[in-house]
């Protein structure tokens, strides 16, 4: 599966859709990125929708997986949330909001699967970071968990797809930050806001 010729291709369309534009790039346009001929390109793809569809789908599998195993290293649950916070301001930066928009108005069934496919994957993070943090006695034991986690995926989402933060990535970003900062506070014991002090200690020393 990693030598498939396809992902390379994928992920070098991704950054052509990136740079250009999803509806400005077409595929002359990417078998010249890759120094490959439209006929050898239709092999691995039926038309631009096909590979629109795979490339959102590979690129989603990818970040996915580099989120769940970049977060995991931390055992520390507070720890994990600013791990997902570093991870998403990375996404923001390289992808922002260019893809979505286009991807919705032209490609409108890969960007349902996408939206479900990030909810579950995020839903379920969320899930087991509260359970985490709550054995870990850094979060409360009364949290409704499943509510909480279903705020944060909207807060996280309403916050990376407001339109009228246009790609001010930084904006985004900043937005995003303060709202763990709420989440964390408006879940965490003593013990849980102790940590996130000295956490903060240290970065402004």
């Amino acid at each position: 599966m990693e030598n498939d010729p396809r992902h390379s291709i994928l992920t070098r369309s991704m950054e052509l859709f990136q740079r250009f534009g999803l509806r400005a790039v077409n595929m002359d346009d990417v078998s010249k990125e890759l120094a490959m001929s439209k006929k050898t390109l239709y092999t691995f793809f039926t038309n631009k929708s096909d590979l629109v569809d795979q490339a959102a789908k590979y690129l989603f599998a990818v970040k996915s997986k580099q989120f769940i195993e970049q977060a995991s290293i931390h055992e520390n649950a507070i720890d994990e949330l600013l791990e997902v916070q570093r991870i998403q301001q990375e996404v923001l930066k390289n992808y922002g909001t260019r893809l979505l928009f286009p991807l919705k108005k032209y490609h409108p069934e890969t960007y349902e699967w996408v939206l479900k496919a990030r909810r579950d994957m995020m839903i379920q993070a969320s899930l087991k970071n509260l359970e985490r943090g709550i054995q870990q006695k850094l979060y409360r034991e009364d949290l409704q968990i499943e509510e909480i986690a279903l705020i944060r995926y909207n807060t996280m989402v309403g916050i990376m797809e407001d339109p009228e933060m246009g790609d001010d990535a930084s904006r985004r970003g900043e937005v995003l930050r303060y709202s763990l900062q709420l989440h964390i506070r408006s879940i965490a014991t003593a013990q849980g806001l102790a940590y996130l002090q000295e956490l903060q200690s240290q970065k402004s020393k």
